[in-house]
């Protein structure tokens, strides 16, 4: 596995997403995480600052806890989230509808910004 620490994660938006994955999971399920959504205040103190990340929106906090518990691909999750992916990215991934692209060793490929995500072709049936 390659090294996908903090270096890559300067971005304060990163940072956040990275410190609000563990306040979530610490909520022990999705039910609890959007519980934790309707006790933040976003006038005040740490909800404004999730608010000037567009945390205040649903979309965004659907993404957030989506990523937190993930329906598949939590180990691809915790790895693109500690390289500094995007919110997107990370949601994307957490759903299945992308994986992390894999060198010839089988470790992860770095991207630009974070670990290199591929898109999954999805077959429909119909």
């Amino acid at each position: 596995m390659m090294n996908t620490t903090a270096p890559l994660a300067k971005n304060r938006a990163v940072r956040l997403q990275q410190e609000l994955v563990p306040m979530l999971r610490a909520t022990g399920s999705f039910e609890g995480a959007e519980r934790f959504w309707r006790r933040i205040d976003f006038a005040k103190g740490f909800g404004r600052k999730l608010a000037c990340y567009g945390f205040d929106r649903a979309d965004r906090q659907a993404q957030i806890n989506r990523v937190a518990f993930p329906e598949v691909n939590a180990t691809e999750v915790d790895a693109a989230l500690a390289a500094g992916n995007r919110l997107a990215q990370l949601y994307q991934i957490a759903c299945g509808r992308a994986l992390i692209a894999r060198n010839a060793d089988d470790e992860y490929q770095r991207g630009r910004k974070g670990l290199k995500v591929v898109a999954t072709k999805i077959k429909y049936s119909g």
